[in-house]
């Protein structure tokens, strides 16, 4: 069975192809390194049969497009202690590392603001906790991708990102981007991709940290394959054009980039955050919490500038 197939025995949506373009599939398609997982395994709201007529508008909304805007969500007074810490710092890349939040409070008193911490856990069914943080001021310029791929196989979309916007998202500073309704698609398996790697690829480390970073090598396939099925799908790219305060939290699944500025440098301010479903992490097994009770993953990393 195809993956547009797939979609369709799933979910009863058939995508839509642009009748327009002419396009030639890659020789390494998206669904030679992606899989539908167990429905006993998802979350209650990925599931293909529901009762419907139970869902919160959120959780309606999430369903639909793996997406739940929040405009206007966190205050000033909450956003205003960290973008002071952040100016502080002076750099448009933000802190080199994934968990700064274990250094600097002024970060986790933002991504563990109990309000949002309460809507990710309407949405996956399970108390959240947060583990990673990007503090870059500008777009990642990634290409279409989703993030639950990057996780160990058995976490099966118990996971959760939120783009906290810190000012007035300019539409040429390159914007989050999203394809509404691909958080449907199959899941992306690092092992399939891995297994696409050649030696050489997988074997090469960086200087310094030692890691392997394998998820960049697969670019070269993974990316033209993403391009090929958005542009099958056939629905545009929506942008996250964000004021402060406006949060936009996407499904682990849900396809999604960091759009190429127009004004190359120009300032994104913004926190990204990710998280995953308490029980669903035994990976992660030293957790702290906060002055809310809210949780956290506790890594021995120092603050890397």
């Amino acid at each position: 069975m195809g993956f547009r197939d797939a979609i369709t025995r799933v979910f009863g949506r058939q995508p839509v192809a642009l009748p327009a373009q002419k396009l030639v599939p890659p020789s390494i398609r998206f669904a030679d390194f992606s899989e539908y997982p167990p429905e006993e395994l998802v979350p209650y709201l990925d599931r293909s049969t529901i009762d419907e007529s139970t869902l919160t508008p959120a959780q309606a909304e999430w369903r639909r497009d793996g997406v739940v805007h929040l405009p206007g969500f966190i205050p000033d007074d909450i956003t205003e202690p960290y973008i002071k810490r952040r100016e502080a710092h002076h750099k448009q890349e933000g802190w080199l590392i994934g968990s700064p939040y274990m250094h600097i409070p002024e970060i986790r008193d933002l991504a563990l603001y109990p309000p949002l911490m309460a809507k990710m856990q309407e949405l996956i069914g399970d108390e959240m906790f947060l583990h990673l943080c990007l503090t870059a001021w500008m777009s990642t310029q990634r290409g279409w991708h989703q993030d639950d791929y990057l996780n160990p196989e058995f976490v099966n979309s118990w996971y959760t990102a939120a783009w906290i916007a810190l000012g007035d998202i300019h539409p040429d500073s390159g914007p989050f981007e999203y394809i509404p309704g691909s958080h449907r698609w199959p899941l992306m398996r690092g092992e399939k991709i891995r297994n696409l790697l050649t030696e050489e690829e997988l074997s090469r480390r960086a200087p310094g940290t030692g890691f392997n970073h394998w998820e960049k090598f697969s670019e070269r396939f993974v990316t033209p394959a993403i391009d090929y099925e958005v542009a099958m799908f056939g629905k545009p790219p929506v942008p996250f054009l964000a004021k402060r305060g406006d949060v936009l939290i996407w499904h682990g699944r849900l396809i999604h980039r960091g759009a190429i500025p127009k004004i190359q440098g120009m300032e994104r301010r913004s926190l990204i955050a990710h998280y995953s479903a308490i029980h669903h992490r035994e990976d992660m097994p030293e957790r702290a919490q906060d002055h809310n009770g809210q949780t956290y993953a506790v890594f021995n990393t120092p603050l890397v500038s």
